[in-house]
């Protein structure tokens, strides 16, 4: 529906501008100052507040997380013990997404997600795998907040948003004052259909920042120029280039669709890669209903900004490329007609999700429906609650219902989303139940994480 793009150059700013709308029923435009989501962007700004605090001799980025934050745990003493702030801005701490743990902006207190942190399982040992894992920029936040005595909204908007002159700039959607100037998300269905807002302020620096085009130029000339903005030092020099040196390799296999950025490593969360010769940084965002890119080239003194109101949108990856391409006069390649024939390949070979009623599988479940059906509790994860639905069974996880099926023999069922009353084929896998020694139903298992073993939910017993 719509876009807003920004282009640095050192300590000028080339372009600022916004193309489509922002809310189409009323035909309002998207401008360079449109407030848009970041989403996974904002971790970009834990690394710049854990800079700070290094600078400042408060923390060191290579020492253990814990060391500062006592309450922070993870799933084994030893991992705790060496887990570094370094390891959790690079995505090495070996423990994995675990998204399904935090996905529904409950608006938890921070203790809540701390203690959960303890009981995600990894699936890799500290230091050998790059798996991405927003759960560790919630963290970096509450340490933040521990080394500044304030709050994440206070904080980003003293240490970032008041010196970087962001003014339309906001550290969570509650810290928004109104929505004068803020962009709606749409769904195309036959026609554009407004969807609803969804926020990631759970996650603080996980996700949970909104800003403009014009405001995360400014971010990115701090960046560039070494982290002095208007001849004000926010970050010094020395972290500035160490945030943006390798730590740990993401993608380790050359492919020819990828023959421009040939290799993508990790620094201190900002992704790193060689774009057709020129180094580059980047980070994207995506929260459902908008996508986000900030990029920057270190040596070339350029920096790019692309915000959308559209999920997933390719757009905040071929507006940066094409301006790259015309910055460095090189020349321009027509990635969007190889994006569409890809995309009309892929669409005539994919098959659109099926939906199914109740009625429509007939195998019985093993024991009564009453039997399976109870509240059901992770110490990672929370609480599931699992009851009838017609002849079938609701598991319902926060804002996730999936309808259970049984599969035959045994007490594995697969599992189905449920929106808007409608069952999907899809679901999340297979959900096995087990039993204790009296016939009742002890726990379930549901593979939320897959690189990891299924998620046990033990029953609650009734007091």
């Amino acid at each position: 529906m719509g876009v807003s793009v920004a282009i640095v150059k050192k300590d000028s700013l080339i372009l600022a501008k916004g193309y489509g709308y922002r809310d189409y029923s009323n035909k309002l435009f998207v401008t360079e100052n449109t407030i848009f989501p970041i989403a996974s962007c904002s971790k970009t700004f834990a690394s710049g507040l854990m800079g700070m605090a290094s600078d400042e001799k408060k923390i060191e980025v290579n020492k253990p997380v814990h060391q500062y934050l006592p309450q922070f745990r993870l799933y084994s003493d030893e991992l705790t013990k060496h887990a570094t702030i370094e390891d959790l801005l690079s995505h090495s701490t070996g423990v994995p997404g675990h998204d399904w743990a935090w996905t529904f902006n409950t608006n938890f207190p921070e203790q809540v997600y701390l203690e959960r942190l303890r009981h995600l399982q990894p699936s890799a040992p500290l230091h050998t795998k790059f798996q991405y894992n927003s759960f560790m920029f919630f963290v970096l936040s509450v340490l933040g907040e521990k080394l500044y005595n304030k709050g994440w909204n206070d904080l980003v908007h003293e240490k970032f948003f008041q010196p970087l002159e962001m003014n339309n700039s906001y550290g969570s959607s509650m810290a928004l004052p109104d929505r004068n100037d803020f962009t709606l998300t749409y769904e195309y269905k036959d026609s554009f259909l407004l969807d609803p807002t969804r926020q990631m302020d759970d996650l603080l620096a996980g996700g949970s920042l909104l800003s403009t085009a014009t405001d995360l130029a400014h971010w990115l000339q701090m960046w560039i120029n070494g982290g002095s903005y208007k001849n004000k030092q926010i970050l010094s020099s020395q972290y500035t280039r160490k945030a943006i040196t390798p730590c740990i390799v993401v993608e380790d296999e050359l492919s020819n669709e990828n023959a421009d950025e040939p290799f993508m490593n990790m620094g201190l969360s900002w992704f790193l890669s060689s774009y057709r010769g020129h180094y580059k940084a980047h980070h994207t965002g995506n929260v459902a209903g908008y996508s986000s890119s900030i990029t920057f080239f270190p040596f070339d003194s350029v920096g790019i900004v692309v915000l959308t109101n559209q999920n997933n949108s390719p757009l905040i990856r071929l507006v940066p490329n094409f301006i790259a391409d015309v910055c460095f006069n090189l020349i321009i390649r027509d990635r969007n007609s190889t994006l569409l024939n890809k995309r009309k390949e892929n669409t005539s070979k994919e098959k659109k999700p099926g939906t199914i009623t109740p009625d429509s599988v007939t195998k019985k479940l093993p024991f009564t429906l009453i039997k399976y059906c109870g509240d059901f509790y992770n110490p990672g994860y929370g609480p599931i609650k699992v009851t009838p639905y017609s002849n079938k069974l609701l598991l319902t996880y926060y804002d996730l219902k999936l309808v259970l099926f049984p599969k035959g023999a045994g007490h594995s069922f697969s599992s189905h989303f449920l929106e808007d009353n409608i069952i999907s084929e899809n679901g999340t896998g297979e959900i096995k139940f087990k039993f204790d020694k009296n016939g009742n139903v002890s726990s379930f298992t549901v593979p939320f994480e897959p690189s990891v073993k299924d998620i046990i939910f033990t029953r609650k017993k009734i007091k």
